[in-house]
């Protein structure tokens, strides 16, 4: 009679056999994608910078990988940055594209294009029309995925994807913030000119309509500190009547900021005739230009360029 540990041994191997080709499954499922980076259910992070007038932000951190960035700054169109953390992408070409989580058998990948990374410390900036879609990919319940791959089958397969996993109640956050943002930026009112017409020192309507937008963005930015406002004239006329024109044109553009509520305190007005122009006042064209009103805003601590 054959003994116990006879009758067991082909079934032993049977098992061992199953065991090596789960295994090889496993492996040939994972190594498509050698380093792969993406946040579990329990460590899904989203979140969403605090209301700003100015400013929005939606971040995603991906564990040991590095963080995305959804930013809207006033007056711009939404974009994405990506940090990766140092060498988790070679240089090169990186597939951007849309991939069904778990839970969504039989979707399609979407492609949503391609970028060329370049080692550098400076973040992956995504274009509008690509951030768009990326975020549209998220509300379907999709995970955007930066995929790597290599000819060399040697060289490993990276990918790092953003989870839809807690996603919407942040982006609806996101979105408050975008509906509360001024339509412009700093950059863009920093240098406000209002010209007038010949002899005139009369604001129109399209002037205070600016002007208005200039209070509205200084009451949004605590870092404005000053408001420096400059006469200028043409060449037209004296000296003398040049510079009382430029001081009534200053004082208009003054005395409205003031009355829509701008501290006085704030303002620095100034007039200087036909002292600096910005174009040749022997053509119409030039002297037009030359009667206006600079407006110029100062930060507290800003920068100056040293030439």
């Amino acid at each position: 009679m054959p003994s116990l540990t006879a009758l067991l041994q082909p079934s032993v191997k049977r098992l061992q056999q199953f065991a090596l080709v789960g295994l090889g499954v496993l492996a040939a499922a994972s190594g498509a994608y050698a380093s792969s980076w993406q946040a579990g259910y329990e460590n899904a992070l989203w979140q969403t910078s605090d209301p700003s007038k100015l400013n929005c932000e939606l971040t995603h951190y991906i564990p040991n990988f590095g963080e995305a960035r959804f930013i809207h700054r006033a007056g711009e169109t939404v974009r994405m940055e990506i940090q990766p953390f140092r060498n988790a992408f070679r240089g090169g070409v990186v597939k951007l594209v849309a991939l069904a989580p778990q839970w969504m058998p039989g979707a399609n990948t979407r492609s949503l294009g391609e970028y060329d990374f370049q080692k550098t410390d400076l973040p992956i900036r995504i274009a509008t029309p690509q951030t768009e879609l990326i975020l549209e990919s998220l509300r379907q319940g999709l995970m955007p995925s930066m995929l790597q791959e290599d000819k060399d089958q040697r060289i490993e397969h990276r990918r790092a994807s953003l989870t839809p996993v807690n996603f919407h109640r942040a982006f609806a956050d996101f979105q408050l913030c975008q509906a509360q943002l001024l339509p412009v930026n700093y950059d863009q009112i920093r240098d406000v000119v209002i010209g007038f017409n010949l002899g005139g020192a009369k604001l129109t309507q399209a002037d205070k309509d600016q002007l208005d937008l200039l209070v509205r963005y200084t009451y949004a930015d605590p870092e404005v500190v000053l408001v420096m406002v400059d006469g200028h004239s043409d060449s037209s006329g004296t000296r003398r009547d040049n510079r009382e024109l430029s001081s009534q044109r200053a004082n208009s553009v003054t005395e409205y900021l003031v009355a829509r509520g701008m501290p006085q305190e704030m303002i620095k007005s100034q007039y200087h005739g036909q002292r600096y122009p910005v174009a040749s006042n022997r053509t119409t064209e030039g002297r037009s230009k030359n009667r206006r009103v600079t407006i110029k805003l100062e930060r507290e601590l800003e920068i100056k360029p040293i030439f």
